[in-house]
């Protein structure tokens, strides 16, 4: 497992900077997520991207429920600017359910697939972006 360079913690979210670039989201709750929850989840994510396209992996196994507009709002195309592949770890049924509506959203030639596995998804991240730099290190937090 790569090093963690740096981490940003949210009241839902924490973001993980490995020493191979790739970002990692882990979800912390099972509460409802609101919109201004995603609207946090997204400015961290911004920050330790560090303005540049990174390979990312969310792991969204333990996700219940979501409010109102919270999918849409990930699902927004000027987040995709900020990835250059998307791998969805999943678990349950609610986790299925948004990887397949986050995957329906983003039909453009972001790579983005589902799994179950983490070493799965991060050699996925690997092999589909292996032409891609990495920045570890760069984000300005």
């Amino acid at each position: 497992m790569a090093a963690i360079l740096r981490s940003i913690t949210t009241s839902t979210s924490r973001y993980e900077e490995r020493a191979d670039g790739v970002i990692v989201q882990r979800l912390l709750t099972t509460r409802t997520q609101t919109i201004t929850d995603a609207r946090e989840n997204t400015s961290a994510f911004v920050r330790i991207a560090g303005g540049h396209p990174r390979r990312v992996l969310i792991d969204i196994r333990i996700i219940r429920a979501l409010q109102a507009g919270v999918r849409e709002h990930y699902a927004d195309p000027e987040l995709a600017k900020w990835c250059s592949a998307v791998a969805l770890l999943v678990a349950t049924p609610g986790g299925h359910q948004f990887g397949r509506y986050y995957m329906s959203m983003n039909p453009g030639p972001l790579p983005v697939l589902m799994f179950t596995d983490e070493a799965q998804a991060i050699e996925w991240l690997h092999r589909e972006t292996s032409d891609q730099p990495t920045f570890a290190g760069s984000a300005a937090l």
